[in-house]
């Protein structure tokens, strides 16, 4: 399954790299990546590949400090992390 993944992360030193990392260490591959900086936030979407459900992953994310929001767009457009 193929889904993608918004996020606000704080511009703190190795934020980006936390997400992507938990994302690898949770059994997602990831695709794409992009990125833009705005003055105190990163504006992330990554697209994934997996066979896990999205929706915990989501949740994991927001667990991490940087991470501001999760937002799961893809085939369910509605679908969000709560």
């Amino acid at each position: 399954m193929t889904c993608s993944l918004e996020l606000a992360l704080d511009r703190a030193e190795g934020a980006l790299l936390r997400v992507l990392g938990t994302i690898e260490r949770r059994g997602w591959n990831v695709v794409a990546v992009n990125a833009a900086t705005h003055a105190d936030a990163y504006a992330v979407r990554v697209t994934l590949d997996g066979a896990r459900d999205a929706q915990i992953l989501c949740r994991q994310l927001e667990r991490l400090v940087d991470v501001r929001q999760v937002r799961l767009v893809g085939a369910d457009e509605a679908a969000r992390c709560a």
